[in-house]
């Protein structure tokens, strides 16, 4: 890897704690300025005199408009801060002495408010799953967790056996930025887990297993893919006879929906799912009009409630 870039790469893995997820699409983008620059302006920044000294705001404005003319304003965001990142750690590096994608301005992120699953289609899904084997206790393991605990893909095909503490109920998360949380886990959740590690302790792992440890693993011994929990999801779907495409994703929603629709606080919920920042949590839990409704009749002072406590 070529040098301001490969050291931007140890940058965002060693003092930024970035996943490696994050860390790749990063690069990405950075490859690709460095790609547009070659052709139009027929120099190579990491090998050229001056490197990414010359490049300019308007350059910068120029690779956005002919890269992405149509691209949704979420996704272009991401794009931008991969870059101003990537001219900050320069003038952090003194390679720089100023950032030129400070001066770039970000598209207002549209509200797209994420899909998830009514109570009753959860139940649905979740009764659903047939029993049998290996495999079926495993999937419905998986959808039970995914739902009872609210956690991302990545972090569920992650885990390993010694991250669920199932006498305790709760599960040791490995999050964005490599933080760790500690979320709890439902009976249910654990009576299934419970059912699937029996299943697959009855039936020997292949001696060529690649991951021994892996908490989901496929039927050969090695790790699960996010895709692989994706089709379990959609096959799951279908049986129950859902009639709406969700992802594992949603399921995440579907979780901290519930939970604040049943009166859960903001903030328990902001350190269940692993956000920063609260007003991550807020776009991620709907409330219905309804909920908003009792809350206000049962708390403020001018509501019928409200005046006879």
């Amino acid at each position: 890897m070529n040098a301001a870039i490969g050291q931007f790469s140890q940058f965002l893995l060693s003092e930024r704690n970035a996943s490696r997820d994050t860390a790749r699409a990063y690069l990405r983008e950075v490859s690709d300025l460095r790609a547009f620059l070659k052709e139009t302006k027929g120099r190579d920044p990491e090998k050229a005199h001056g490197g990414w000294k010359t490049v300019t705001t308007a350059d910068l404005r120029r690779f956005f408009s002919a890269r992405f003319p149509a691209l949704r304003p979420s996704s272009l965001a991401r794009k931008i801060s991969a870059i101003r990142s990537f001219f900050a750690f320069l003038v952090g590096q003194g390679v720089l002495s100023g950032n030129p994608a400070l001066s770039l301005t970000a598209p207002r992120r549209e509200m797209r408010l994420p899909e998830f699953l009514p109570v009753d289609e959860m139940m649905d899904l979740l009764r659903s799953m047939p029993g049998g084997g290996e495999r079926e206790a495993r999937d419905s393991a998986i959808l039970e967790l995914l739902y009872s605990s609210g956690l991302r893909v990545g972090e569920l095909v992650a885990l390993r056996r010694e991250d669920v503490h199932l006498e305790g109920g709760t599960v040791r998360v490995s999050g964005k930025g490599r933080k760790v949380r500690i979320v709890p886990v439902g009976e249910k959740a654990v009576r299934a887990l419970k059912e699937y590690l029996t299943a697959r302790e009855a039936r020997s792992v292949p001696r060529d297993s690649s991951d021994r440890g892996v908490l989901f693993r496929n039927l050969r011994g090695g790790g699960l893919t996010a895709r692989s929990v994706a089709r379990i999801l959609e096959n799951a779907l279908r049986r129950a006879g859902v009639g709406r495409r969700l992802s594992p994703h949603g399921l995440r929603h579907t979780f901290a929906t519930h939970l604040l629709e049943s009166g859960a606080d903001l903030r328990a919920i902001q350190e269940m799912l692993g956000h920063a920042s609260l007003s991550t949590t807020q776009r991620y839990a709907r409330v219905n009009v309804s909920h908003l409704v009792r809350a206000y009749e049962s708390a403020h002072p001018l509501s019928r409630a409200g005046r006879r406590s």
